[in-house]
């Protein structure tokens, strides 16, 4: 089976709008924002990784079941709209 065969047997089990947001997905893929919002967003992450480790260093850390309940909560809102692309802690 080829790749495209493969896409297209997945596709085909999705409801319309599913398929409609995996071809936006595609369409995004195809421009050259996809990039620039992927380096943006890398940056971003080293910038708030430093920000973390800093506290970490300070003694300020955050209890690890109030960042998985955070974690829960923003996927909850992604997948909610999965238009919104930007995942933040």
């Amino acid at each position: 089976m080829t790749i495209e065969q493969a896409i297209v047997e997945k596709l085909r089990v999705l409801s319309p709008e599913k398929q409609q947001e995996v071809l936006a997905f595609v369409e995004f893929l195809q421009t050259d924002e996809w990039e620039k919002v992927y380096k943006g967003r890398f940056k971003e992450l080293q910038h708030e990784i430093q920000i973390g480790i800093d506290a970490a260093e300070r003694g300020e850390l955050v209890d690890a079941e109030e960042v998985f309940q955070r974690l829960r909560e923003k996927l909850s809102t992604a997948q909610a709209d999965p238009s919104n692309l930007e995942f933040r802690i």
